[in-house]
Parts: C-alpha cells; sequence; structure tokens
C-alpha cells in the first residue's frame, strides 16, 4: 500500500506542477527542468523510509494517539470532545490542528505510523507547489528555480516534513497562507482578489491552532502587515473587511483558550459552542521562555546570542531538530542572507513587507522563547526568502556564478541526505521495538507484564499497542482523573512487573535483559521468545 500511495502522491506533484508551469516551458526551459527536479527531489526525499525514519518522538507518538482517538472515538486521550487544544500526556499542551488533519487520514487507512505522517509531507510538497506558482505568476521562471532550489534543500524543512509534531505544521500555514495573501493583494480582478485574501487568512490564521508561539507571531505580523497594505493602499479596506472578519471568527475559540490557561482562576476545562476549552496542568512557560523576574534585558541578551549561535554552529544541539554542522540553510548560504536583507530594505517591493512583517514579528520571539530551531520555527521562511533575493541578484549581477552556486547546493544536498538517513542519532522511540510490539498482538493476552527504567515507555507502548481513549481512562493509574493526567504503572492489559506481582497464565513478560536475574523467580517455566532494542537496552520478551 505504501509502494501505491508513494507512487500517488509523486504523480500528483509533477500532475500539479505541469499545470503551474505548462505556460513557462518555452520561454525558459532549462530554469523549469530545473524546478521539476529540485520538486522530485523534496518529494523523494520526504516519502523515502516515512514508515521507518525518524524514530517516534514522544510527542508525536502522543499526538498519533490523540490523533486516532479524535478520529474514531470523536475525543482525545482525556475524553475531551472537540479541543481546541490537547492536553497532552502529562498536561503539559498541544496543539490540535494537525491531530485533525491527520485524523482524517487515519479514519480512512488505519493507525499507522506512514499515515499520521503522510499529511505533512503533502503539506509541504503542497507549500512549495503554492511558493512556485506564486514567483511564476509575479516573478519568473527563474526566480521560481531559485525560490524552489532554496526552500527545498533546506535540511530544517525537510526535516521537519518527516515527522507529525503537532508543530510541524505551524510555518507551512504561515509561508502557503502569505503566498495566497500576496496574490491577492497583488491580483487585479477585485472578485479574485477578495476569495484569495479570504483562504490566504484563513490559512494564516490554522498557525493559530498549530503552535503556541504562533500566539505572539500571528498579531505582530499581522498588525504590520495591514499596517503596510492599509497606508500603501495596496488593499482597500472594504475588500479587507470579510476576510479579516473570517479570521477573526476562527481564531475566537483558540483566543480564548489562550487567556483563560494563563488565568489560573479561569484554566479549567470549559465547553463553549461546539468545542472545548481544555484545562492546562502544566504550562510551558518554564520550559519555553526566558526568566523574566531577574535581569531581564541581560536574559534577552543572552537568549538572542545564543540562538543566533545555533545558526552560526550549524546545530540547536536537538538531534531530532538537526544534523550537525548542517544548520537549517546550509552554512554557506547565510552571507546571502545579508546580502538578501540588505536588497529587500532597499527596494521594499510588496512581496519585501510581508518578509520585513514577518522578521518583525520575530524580534520578540528571539528575545524571550528559548532558542532552538523549533521554537524559532516562524524565522526559517522568511530567511530562505531573503536568501532566495539575495542569490538572485548575484546571480543577476554574476551570471557565471550560478553554475558554481547550483554545485553547492547539489554537492550539500547529496550529503545532508547521506547523513540524515546514515547518521545515528537520537530521534525518538525506535520504530523497531513498536513494531515487535505491534506484531505480538499483545490484546490476546490476560495480562502483559513490563519493567523498564525508561520514563516514555509506557507511551511507547500505547503508540505500538493502542485502547480505546475510554478503555485507556478507565484502566490508567488515576483512572478518570483530571489532575494525575499520566501513567506509570498499568493501563489495559499492560502492568509494570514488580516482587509482588502475581503472574497470571496466559500474559507475556518484557524486561531488560539486565533485569532478568532480578526478576528470574517470575520467569520460571517461560521461554525468551524475541527481542528488540529500546532506548540503546535490549528488551527480552518471555512467554
Amino acid at each position: 500500500m505504501y509502494l501505491i500511495i508513494r507512487g500517488i502522491v509523486l504523480l500528483a506533484t509533477l500532475l500539479v506542477l505541469f499545470l503551474i508551469t505548462r505556460h513557462h516551458m518555452k520561454s525558459d526551459r532549462l530554469a523549469i527542468a530545473g524546478v521539476y527536479l529540485v520538486t522530485v527531489f523534496f518529494a523523494f526525499f520526504l516519502l523515502y523510509k516515512l514508515a521507518t525514519f525518524p524514530n517516534v518522538f514522544v510527542d508525536e507518538g502522543n499526538g498519533m494517539y490523540d490523533s486516532w482517538s479524535l478520529a474514531n472515538y470523536g475525543v482525545d486521550s482525556h475524553l475531551i470532545k472537540n479541543p481546541v487544544y490537547l492536553e497532552g500526556h502529562v498536561g503539559q499542551g498541544q496543539s490540535v490542528l494537525y491531530a485533525y488533519i491527520a485524523g482524517l487520514f487515519m479514519k480512512i487507512f488505519g493507525y499507522k505510523l506512514f499515515i499520521f505522517r503522510l499529511p505533512l509531507v503533502l503539506i509541504s510538497i503542497g507549500t512549495l507547489l503554492i511558493l512556485i506558482y506564486v514567483a511564476l505568476h509575479r516573478g519568473s521562471a527563474r526566480v521560481a528555480f531559485w525560490l524552489a532550489l532554496v526552500v527545498a534543500s533546506s535540511p530544517y524543512i525537510l526535516d521537519i516534513s518527516r515527522f507529525g509534531m503537532d508543530c510541524n505544521v505551524a510555518p507551512f500555514m504561515v509561508a502557503s497562507g502569505s503566498a495566497l495573501t500576496y496574490l491577492g493583494v497583488t491580483q487585479k480582478k477585485r472578485f479574485v482578489r477578495i476569495i484569495q485574501l479570504i483562504v490566504g487568512f484563513l490559512i494564516i490564521g490554522l498557525t493559530a491552532y498549530s503552535y503556541n508561539v504562533g500566539w505572539m507571531f500571528l498579531p505582530i505580523y499581522l498588525l504590520n502587515l495591514a499596517i503596510f497594505l492599509l497606508t500603501t493602499r495596496k488593499v482597500k479596506i472594504t475588500d479587507a473587511i470579510l476576510p479579516v472578519t473570517l479570521l477573526i471568527i476562527e481564531i475566537i475559540p483558540i483566543m480564548i483558550f489562550a487567556v483563560r490557561s494563563n488565568i489560573p482562576s479561569l484554566n479549567r476545562t470549559v465547553k463553549i459552542l461546539f468545542w472545548t476549552s481544555p484545562e492546562l496542568q502544566v504550562g510551558r512557560v518554564g520550559a519555553s521562555f526566558i526568566d523574566f523576574k531577574h535581569n531581564l534585558v541581560a536574559n534577552m541578551y543572552h537568549n538572542l546570542i545564543s540562538g543566533l549561535m545555533q545558526f552560526v554552529n550549524g546545530t540547536d544541539g536537538l538531534s531530532s531538530n538537526s544534523v550537525a554542522n548542517f544548520g537549517p540553510y546550509y552554512m554557506f548560504a547565510l552571507p546571502f542572507f545579508i546580502w538578501g536583507l540588505f536588497i529587500l530594505l532597499k527596494r521594499r517591493a510588496t512581496v519585501d513587507y510581508f518578509v520585513i512583517s514577518s522578521l518583525v514579528a520575530m524580534i520578540p520571539i528571539m528575545l524571550v522563547v528559548t532558542p532552538n530551531y523549533n521554537h524559532w520555527i516562524f524565522l526559517h521562511f522568511s530567511v530562505l526568502v531573503v536568501i532566495g533575493i539575495g542569490i538572485i541578484d548575484l546571480v543577476n549581477n554574476y551570471g557565471k556564478f550560478k553554475y558554481a552556486l547550483i554545485a553547492t547546493y547539489v554537492i550539500s544536498m547529496v550529503i545532508y541526505t547521506n547523513q540524515y538517513f546514515t547518521l545515528e542519532r537520537y530521534t525518538g522511540f525506535d520504530i523497531s521495538a513498536l513494531n515487535k510490539i505491534t506484531s505480538m498482538n499483545t490484546h490476546r493476552y490476560k495480562k502483559v507484564y513490563f519493567a523498564s527504567d525508561s520514563e516514555f515507555f509506557m507511551y511507547a507502548l500505547r503508540v505500538a499497542a493502542p485502547v480505546s481513549p475510554y478503555e485507556f481512562q478507565k484502566t490508567k493509574d488515576h483512572p478518570y482523573s483530571k489532575v494525575n493526567l499520566g501513567m506509570d504503572t498499568k493501563y489495559s492489559n499492560f502492568e509494570r512487573l514488580s516482587d509482588d506481582s502475581n503472574i497470571v497464565n496466559n500474559s507475556l513478560i518484557i524486561l531488560p535483559k539486565e533485569k532478568v536475574s532480578e526478576y528470574d523467580s517470575k520467569l520460571k517455566g517461560r521461554n525468551n521468545i524475541d527481542t528488540f532494542i529500546f532506548d540503546s537496552a535490549e528488551y527480552l520478551i518471555y512467554r
């Protein structure tokens, strides 16, 4: 099935690409050929080994379970119906947009990692195609080629497009929504302009449901953009009324949640109309923001410098976010950002103000949100566009330089692709272990005992052997608790092994190899039937 889906995605990508480039093939064949090659590389990279790599990061795994629960039972793992935000596995919170999108696919194709990740791949490819379309219709084939090359080769864009973290969909909402809004702003036909503005604004609005940092980014970005578009009369107020009204209606639920979750007296689960605003047990402020109580200015300065150094050093130190030494845009591309920024500030074309507004909106985030490539997620597309502007200007003035630059990009893409798929690094739960647990058909056993020191082992079990959210809540530690949301010793037929455990018939025992001697008495009369590796430890399965 996966092979068929990959083939359909590739064919659909080529078909859409043909439709948006067919009028430009004769005028600049080489540039259009380059667009095709870059797009095909992008699609192949995203689809290759999607079901087996990277491993499943804990937030992705829990998001997958919530997504499946919403699609099949109408509630999340905490039995909340139509949530505007997910409480997360221990109450830390996760954005809900990708869970709803991926749930539609799992409803049709089943609970599979490939299927859960597929929507993000499609959104990523779709965003690239939208950018190519805009570049062709508001620029040229050469502009489309360089923009496609810079975006589609970005290590960070390639990385986040392959695993279904809730926040990973956020930058694509901003990029595609902004591109469509730009089309509307520059559209001469009023009806088409209003439709494009509506669609663009609504897609941008979805950002609020895809990452909580977007709650800081969106108001500043949209305000800056509105000031420019209205003061320069690029958009008439009458044309903006309907798109803005629909945008406000769209984000009201998440705005209410954002306010309630940050006011202790209001932070509780409440149903409003058809949606539910959940209580957020554990705030993200401590993990995502600087210390506001002591030496605020110094903390902001150090936060900014620390973040910028991650770009200079080529990694944010998180192996799930980046492959070391490549950075989010390739190290050699950073000088083009400086030159592109100079050009952008000097010429101030309509498209430039979209980029400027985005960069301005990132300033407070870069000062107060602790840096890693995901926390500063709304920076990347803007930087890539600026890099593209710098490259295009250089190529226009020094034509022969383009061949060296293309060769550099191709070599970098080849090296990065090899490193990405072969370099050993931690990216989450071992998929081979999850597949092994799934293949055991654990639901057939009365009990499945386990012993593990990993704090995430039970959540890995739930990813591999999901049960309905109703059964999960009924059988986990602290059933139906609205305070103790997590689990530590049991859910469904899984139970943590201890010296006091009374082993029942028709059961399995899963434990690390180093704990075999500790539980030797529990293993009498049982045979080791299989093994798997989880968090670098070898686990044995006894029956």
